[in-house]
């Protein structure tokens, strides 16, 4: 794997780690959840959404070669 592929790749994997942070931090038993619902729901669409496009990058970069990281 070539430098670029593996910064593309933990670019990916540092996403699904926020996300899951996030998750973690405002669950939906917490107190705020309603209040930050709408705005986390929208952070966590555009994270999936960037993987998405880092995905099609990689695959482009790779000579589209199947990558599964999301």
């Amino acid at each position: 794997m070539d430098d670029d592929t593996q910064q593309l790749i933990a670019i990916q994997q540092e996403l699904e780690r926020i996300a899951d942070k996030l998750g973690k931090i405002f669950p939906s038993t917490h107190p705020q959840f309603d209040s930050v619902f709408e705005d986390l729901g929208a952070a966590g669409y555009y994270m999936r959404e960037a993987g998405y496009r880092l995905e099609s990058v990689l695959k482009t970069v790779q000579g589209d070669s199947v990558l599964t990281h999301f």
